[in-house]
C-alpha cells in the first residue's frame, strides 16, 4: 500500500517544515551541481568544488542534521525518520534503477515540497546564502531554478 506523503508531509510543525526547506535547497543545488559537473557543462565547479558540496550534501542528508556557520540545525526524530525513508526510495529509485521506488520517491518529494511551500524555500535560500559556505552561493539559485521547474512555481 502506497503512503499518503501529502498527509505525511502537512502534518510537520512549521519549524520541521523550515528545516525540511534548508535540505531540499542544499539537496537540489548538489545535484546540479553534480550533473553539471558529470556533463562536463562550462558552469561545472571544479572537481574540489563538486566534491565539497556532495560531501556537505551527503553529511545533511545521513546525519539528519545541517552545519551552518555556528550553528546546526538538527532534525525532530520523527522528520528524520520520514527522510530516512524518503532517501531509500531514492537510492533505489536512482542509484538502482529501481521504477517503482523512483516514481514513489518523486511523489515523496513534490508532496515535500508541496507541504514546504514556495515562500519558506525563498526564506531557506536567503539563511543559506549568509550562512552555508561549502556550497558556492550562485549554485543555490540553481537549486531553486530546479524546485520551481519541478513545482511549477
Amino acid at each position: 500500500m502506497k503512503k499518503d506523503w501529502n498527509k505525511i508531509f502537512e502534518a510537520l510543525p512549521d519549524e520541521e517544515q523550515d528545516k525540511l526547506a534548508l535540505l531540499r535547497v542544499i539537496e537540489t543545488s548538489n545535484g546540479v551541481i553534480q550533473s553539471l559537473f558529470r556533463n562536463k557543462d562550462a558552469d561545472a565547479l571544479s572537481p574540489e568544488e563538486t566534491r565539497a558540496a556532495m560531501k556537505f550534501s551527503m553529511s545533511a542528508m545521513k546525519n539528519q542534521s545541517i552545519q551552518l556557520g555556528d550553528e546546526v540545525v538538527v532534525f525532530a526524530p520523527e522528520t528524520a525518520k520520514i527522510m530516512s525513508e524518503v532517501r531509500e526510495l531514492y537510492i533505489s529509485g536512482f542509484k538502482q534503477q529501481n521504477q517503482d521506488d523512483y516514481e514513489e520517491f518523486m511523489i515523496a518529494s513534490v508532496a515535500n515540497l508541496n507541504s514546504i511551500g514556495k515562500e519558506r524555500i525563498l526564506k531557506a535560500r536567503t539563511i543559506l546564502f549568509n550562512d552555508l559556505y561549502e556550497i558556492p552561493a550562485h549554485c543555490l539559485d540553481w537549486g531553486i531554478q530546479y524546485i520551481f521547474g519541478l513545482m511549477d512555481w
